[in-house]
């Protein structure tokens, strides 16, 4: 008996993993040119361009991204051609490499819940936002970290450092997201080593882990405090911060232990910093790298865009909608939103009740993660940024209900599938540009193909921004050449990229390279200097400063206006007596 049941059971995963890889990878082709959001995808494929030409990250071109995803963008237009399109093929052979490492994860569990955890990878995720920047990639490593943890043997002399190497490839894509993970694979460590050595020692003895600890949570707490609100601390904060503060307490980690986890980490996150490091002193860019990684970023906390909207909008959004149309899909959607916000208190109240009562003997490195990971969401509180992390509190929590409540498994697979359909049907592929509301509502964006229509873009996009688009590159191709100056104010990188022109400047948004009076008016000395005939500006764009507003202030002053829409206002600069009389002064 048991030598036919094996077999079978061997070939009814098997069955069930080729064919949710299969369909998962038919809905990344199928989903993989839809949409884009224009300065974001431009921002990516100027500065890898940029890369390509021969220019040095941070010393010619100023990005607040520490620097990988650049280098695998500037890689994918090499291999697949300059087009925003080519900068998304790597991203879909992540997010399907993703997939099948949670099922994978899951596979012990029965292959029904792991092909639907699988979909759900990519059904509420990659789809809804597929730019290929910095997160997805983070993502990606991070899931990889967990995979380590749990399925590398603890005894292993390179479990812990490799764990660090894989922190600090997460921390070069992107800073914070390294913070967080680093401060849950700590956390996650310390835990395992008290429930392996528990019992009552003297303060003296383990003072360094709860000192750990302690630091932890009160860098968390204040970056809580400075940028987030109560409801989201609420929903995302609130799990972190009280694991940290139950450690505090409760951890009974030896300092020789502590020290030797802290350095095994140290050494795996050196070996992992050393083909950056190498890179940077090799080009003497690693003081304009520190400027902007981590002098300029902090800035990015004071953008107005962040404090605009708040998460508990979206099912409150949802019931009105539902109240004004009701009807089954508005239901749907009313409650895909309602869940979305709350993945993260649900992954979290459940870690609170296995950690303090110790009732699962199973590794918790993935729930920990998907804690920590989670706060990722409140950078910037719009649907785009649950996308990036729902995957991992979903599965945090699944890994722990199926060991709580074996008999739920039916429901939990009717649940992951109900939102993955809700999510390919109503969801998926929209523009990012859409209101809150039009997220709620149960519709479909109409898309057209820009191939012919759009230089180096390949992608389908909805109409507004197409010919809007079409207009503005009709304009700065009509009135200069391949290779003259152009600039776009605040952040519209996609127009250098797609009319191929040169950006007068090392930054390519003024929110991050105009910080104060003195580098206004150094822009607008350059302007003076190298007068790009034609200016574009975005007065909608919610990265616009008091500092990018100055500039304007001078470009109107010496410049005609060429065309004004909903999107673009566009100058001819240096059509008014003044710029040539300030010019004609410089160069005496």
């Amino acid at each position: 008996m048991l030598t036919r049941t094996a077999p079978e059971k061997s070939l009814t995963w098997i069955a069930i993993f080729v064919s949710v890889t299969l369909f998962n990878a038919g809905l990344l082709w199928w989903f993989h040119d839809r949409t884009w959001w224009g300065p974001d995808d431009g921002q990516l494929a100027h500065v890898a361009e940029r890369l390509l030409q021969g220019e040095v990250l941070h010393r010619d071109i100023q990005d607040v991204r520490p620097g990988y995803v650049n280098f695998i963008n500037a890689a994918a237009l090499y291999l697949f051609g300059p087009s925003l399109l080519s900068l998304r093929y790597p991203l879909a052979l992540i997010a399907l490499a993703q997939s099948a490492f949670i099922f994978f994860l899951f596979r012990s569990h029965g292959a029904m819940l792991a092909g639907a955890l699988s979909l759900g990878s990519v059904t509420l995720g990659v789809l809804h936002y597929i730019n290929p920047n910095h997160h997805w990639y983070a993502l990606f490593f991070t899931i990889l970290l967990i995979c380590h943890l749990i399925w590398t043997p603890r005894t292993s002399r390179w479990y812990v450092p490799v764990a660090g190497l894989l922190i600090v490839t997460i921390g070069l894509l992107r800073h914070l997201t390294g913070a967080f993970v680093g401060m849950g694979t700590l956390a996650f460590l310390l835990l395992e080593e008290s429930n392996q050595h528990t019992g009552l020692f003297a303060w003296r003895e383990h003072w360094l882990a709860r000192l750990l600890c302690g630091l932890m949570l009160t860098l968390l707490s204040l970056y809580l405090w400075r940028s987030t609100d109560f409801l989201a601390f609420l929903m995302f904060g609130l799990w972190p911060v009280g694991l940290l503060a139950w450690q505090l307490t409760a951890t009974t980690v030896s300092n020789t232990r502590a020290l030797s986890i802290v350095g095994d980490l140290c050494l795996g996150m050196g070996i992992g910093a050393l083909p950056l490091l190498a890179y940077h002193l090799a080009n003497g860019s690693l003081g304009a790298m520190i400027d902007d990684n981590f002098l300029r970023a902090l800035d990015m906390l004071n953008w107005s865009a962040i404090k605009k909207f708040n998460y508990w909008m979206l099912p409150f959004s949802g019931a009105i909608e539902f109240s004004q149309n009701p009807g089954i899909f508005s239901l749907m959607n009313a409650l895909y939103f309602l869940a979305l916000p709350l993945l993260g208190a649900l992954n979290g109240v459940i870690l609170f009740q296995v950690v303090r009562r110790r009732t699962l003997h199973i590794s918790l490195a993935l729930p920990i993660l998907a804690a920590f990971y989670s706060l990722v969401s409140l950078f910037l509180q719009i649907p785009a940024y649950l996308y990036l992390t729902a995957i991992l509190p979903i599965t945090g929590s699944l890994w722990m209900l199926v060991e709580l409540k074996p008999s739920w498994k039916p429901s939990m697979c009717a649940v992951l599938m109900g939102l993955s359909v809700v999510s390919i049907a109503f969801q998926a592929g929209e523009p990012s540009s859409r209101s809150i509301m039009d997220h709620i509502r149960a519709g479909k964006a109409t898309l057209l193909d820009s191939r012919g229509q759009l230089s180096k873009v390949d992608l389908w996009i909805n109409e507004n921004s197409l010919e809007a688009y079409k207009k503005v590159s009709h304009l700065i191709e009509k009135e200069t050449n391949p290779g003259d100056y152009l600039f776009a104010i605040p952040n519209n990188a996609e127009l250098y990229f797609m009319t191929e022109r040169r950006n007068p400047f090392r930054f390519f948004s003024t929110d991050h390279g105009v910080l104060n009076e003195r580098e206004v008016q150094h822009v607008i000395q350059r302007l003076e200097e190298l007068r790009p005939r034609i200016i574009t500006f975005s007065p909608k764009d919610t990265r616009n400063t008091p500092h990018s507003l100055a500039i304007m202030d001078h470009v109107r002053e010496y410049s005609e206006l060429l065309s004004q829409d909903s999107f673009f206002e566009v100058y001819l600069y240096g059509e008014k007596n003044g710029t040539t009389k300030n010019i004609a002064s410089l160069t005496r």
